[in-house]
């Protein structure tokens, strides 16, 4: 959201003329409708619909509307008491793909075991 709000406040600071302006604030609103899809809906084929670590520290995510497990890295990430933010490498993606998990989203004591496995155990990345 702070992306899409300094990309607007920027559009509508900088002066440039008002065809490319329009353009510009299309591409921002899609972009922005594409984030909220994926991220806040869990919609559409990159927005991940189940995650789990297992013993060992291998990480397996699964895609909204699909079936199959993907064995996946996680590359980057970032624990808090409410916030959890994760990059992950999937085997058959090109590209990282982006989790956010808030607190409120899931249930109390599923979140703490799954920050206490961040934070203590060493996962591959």
């Amino acid at each position: 959201m702070f992306v899409h709000i300094g990309g607007l406040v920027l559009l509508i600071a900088v002066p440039i003329a008002w065809p490319v302006r329009l353009l510009l604030g299309t591409l921002l609103g899609v972009g922005l409708y594409r984030s909220l899809r994926i991220h806040a809906w869990r919609l559409g084929p990159s927005a991940i619909d189940a995650i789990e670590i297992s013993g060992e520290g291998l990480v397996s995510v699964r895609f909204a509307g699909r079936d199959e497990w993907y064995a996946s890295q996680i590359t980057s990430r970032v624990v808090h008491r409410w916030l959890t933010l994760l990059t992950l490498k999937i085997e058959s993606r090109r590209w990282p793909v982006n989790l956010v998990l808030a607190a409120d989203a899931v249930e109390p004591e599923p979140f703490r075991r799954w920050r206490v496995a961040l934070k203590l155990h060493r996962l591959t990345a």
